[in-house]
């Protein structure tokens, strides 16, 4: 009797480590190229000669040199020379009235080892985040130490959670996964793969709205900031991210961009290997009850 105990036991150790931090968000190709969408509202163009001026620098501590942002004909480059860094704007946006986000980009190179699930592969050459105010109750030592640090650095507190969409990972856009650093507060959706044809121009189209309850659980507050960035501090070589004509639309385009975009679901994912040590026990669990059964009707 004891045996079977200790099996049941296993059996449930094993379906406690099913828990992971990885969400998973069921996504079509985000990419939209079809002429004459709904109306939107511009949040950046770059057309205007001054428009970086409207974007605040963030340099990531280790950064080697600054990142600079310039405009390349009519587009928003931001240059990473072994650096890491964002250029935020800030931006009131009600993901309720305003629900998808629509940007293109394009990137000097892609890193085929960009993956968040370590600190020393969280190198992207192009990223775009969209900071929600969801308010810093609850954070632990680290993300109160991250927030002093950017509001000691800019002035301003930093949006308390973030979805944060790169391009050019090994991981698939089917994940959401956990940033290196930020306590559950920065999720990670790396939307185009590191095999995507640098220089090229993408469109991407987001359901922020519906992203963010997939990934925390709850509706979304409102978004404070979007942010973008290229960061290749790490590998110590030059890179660039261009960013262009980034704009909220409401929820009637989501129509226009059916193809684009899919209704994210939060789930649990469990490695194999889980799976593998469940089976085993429950199968040693049945085989110790079997024995111990028939000895019982031999006695």
């Amino acid at each position: 009797m004891r045996a079977v105990t200790m099996a049941l036991t296993l059996t449930f150790l094993a379906g406690c480590t099913a828990q992971q931090s990885r969400r998973v968000l069921s996504v079509a190709p985000l990419e939209s190229d079809r002429p004459q969408p709904p109306q939107g509202r511009v949040i950046a163009d770059f057309e205007s000669a001054d428009a970086t001026g409207a974007w605040t620098k963030y340099v990531v501590e280790g950064s080697v040199h600054d990142p600079v942002a310039t405009l390349e004909q009519g587009a928003l480059r931001i240059t990473s020379d072994s650096s890491a860094g964002l250029f935020w704007h800030a931006c009131g946006m009600d993901p309720a009235r305003e629900p998808l986000l629509r940007w293109r980009w394009r990137v000097s190179e892609t890193f085929g080892t960009s993956t968040p699930l370590s600190p020393e592969f969280d190198n992207f050459p192009a990223r775009l985040l969209v900071g929600f105010d969801a308010g810093w109750e609850g954070s632990g030592p680290a993300a109160a130490a991250f927030r002093k640090k950017v509001r000691d650095y800019t002035g301003f507190d930093p949006p308390s959670r973030a979805i944060c969409y790169t391009f050019g990972g090994k991981l698939p856009a089917s994940e959401a996964v956990d940033g290196a650093f930020g306590e559950g507060r920065i999720v990670v959706v790396n939307l185009r793969p590191h095999t995507s044809a640098a220089g090229q121009w993408y469109w991407q189209v987001r359901d922020v709205a519906a992203d963010y309850r997939a990934i925390f659980g709850t509706s979304p507050p409102r978004v404070m900031a979007i942010a973008v960035g290229s960061d290749s501090h790490r590998l110590k070589k030059p890179a660039w991210g261009e960013f262009d004509d980034i704009t909220a639309f409401g929820p009637e385009a989501a129509a226009h961009f059916v193809a684009d975009l899919a209704a994210p679901e939060l789930d649990r994912r469990a490695p194999p290997l889980v799976w593998w040590i469940a089976g085993l026990c429950m199968a040693l669990a049945a085989a110790t009850a079997g024995w111990w059964v028939w000895q019982r009707s031999r006695a």
